[in-house]
């Protein structure tokens, strides 16, 4: 075989295995989003509707985090809307993002049911029907064998750049991130923001 026929085939090699990686990244951070069952919707139903979420402790910005392993599992995202659960992991790095959902870490987030936890995750896997998702929709989070419950209060669309989404909040929040538009090819550079305010912790 000539050198010219080899350096063809090599090409074509190294071009089919990149394609074959990016494929399982994709598929990897798209199938951590699996349908909810009726048995686990009604678990959740069930357990819900039980205890009013407690006060915003005075000294939320001060909490520490949880000891968590970057890329740990942590927790469990439902969004009955969509009939959708998702696995969240620690941290929002992008090797974190390609498992899943990711929860921001940082001084202006904590975890569940203290103040303003964030959720980040790609357009094209596994938040890609976040834009179905209305005023009044629920958003429930299992975390550390409990469960609490959001309303969508408020849904928009801000630049790449806007730093007043992750910020201190002085009642339980829970913040939605992706890219938009979700269609788009490339790198967006605008954001699909989902907020809800806490309604139940059980």
């Amino acid at each position: 075989m000539s050198v010219k026929k080899w350096l063809g085939f090599l090409l074509i090699l190294t071009g089919t295995i990149i394609i074959v990686y990016q494929y399982l990244e994709w598929n990897t951070g798209r199938t951590s989003a699996e349908k909810v069952s009726q048995e686990e919707m009604e678990k959740y139903e069930a357990r819900k509707k039980t205890v009013d979420p407690p006060p915003i402790p005075e000294n939320a910005e001060t909490i520490s985090l949880p000891d968590h392993e970057l890329g740990e599992k942590v927790a469990t995202l439902v969004i009955p809307r969509i009939e959708q659960k998702y696995s969240v992991y620690w941290g929002t790095n992008e090797e974190v993002l390609k498992q899943g959902v990711g929860m921001f870490i940082s001084k202006s987030t904590t975890v569940p049911g203290i103040a303003h936890t964030v959720l980040s995750g790609h357009r094209d896997t596994v938040f890609v029907r976040l834009g179905e998702l209305e005023d009044g929709d629920e958003l429930i989070i299992e975390y550390d064998s409990k469960i609490y419950t959001y309303t969508i209060r408020k849904i928009w669309i801000t630049d790449e750049n806007d730093r007043t989404v992750i910020v201190p909040k002085d009642q339980p929040t829970l913040t939605l991130t992706t890219c938009y538009p979700f269609t788009y090819f490339g790198n967006a550079t605008e954001r699909y923001i989902v907020q809800g305010m806490l309604k139940s912790v059980n």
